[in-house]
């Protein structure tokens, strides 16, 4: 998915940190692996599954980069990576990817190595009752939790 895709469902968007800290409420919450894997799970199924994205760029890494991501990972998940892995041609725009159970398994993992960072979406709920938010990966398992003012 693109980025203007996922804007187009209501998530909030920015390229910049101190874009979103200007222009949205900011909440930070410290969490290991385990309990942010636990949250963002919670999360997901509170919003439901078809409300949660997450950008992954591991695909735009160069090679070193990525054998270095890959040493933090199980075989299992890198058969997993390769089966996302979207096509050459579509690497630069496609970087936002439905969060699913592996994939934020991944994605905690990698926060908390502070090896490759990743923002996870979930977009509006109406019928759930829920308000967008955008969490961001920080140094030290921070989260950086936006939301609408």
């Amino acid at each position: 998915m693109k980025a203007a895709e996922l804007q187009e469902k209501g998530a909030i968007c920015f390229d910049k940190i101190t874009d979103g800290l200007k222009r949205y409420r900011d909440i930070k919450m410290v969490m290991d692996e385990k309990k942010a894997y636990s949250h963002f799970k919670s999360l997901k199924k509170e919003y439901g599954a078809d409300h949660a994205y997450a950008d992954f760029y591991y695909f735009r890494l160069d090679e070193e980069s990525k054998e270095m991501v890959d040493e933090l990972l199980s075989r299992e998940e890198r058969d997993y990576l390769q089966v996302i892995k979207p096509f050459p041609d579509e690497v630069e725009d496609e970087i936002i990817f439905p969060l699913d159970d592996k994939l934020l398994r991944i994605i905690v993992r990698l926060n908390a190595q502070e090896m490759l960072f990743s923002t996870i979406y979930f977009t509006s709920s109406e019928e759930r009752g829920r308000s967008r938010t955008t969490w961001w990966g920080n140094y030290e398992n921070e989260y950086i939790c936006f939301k609408d003012k």
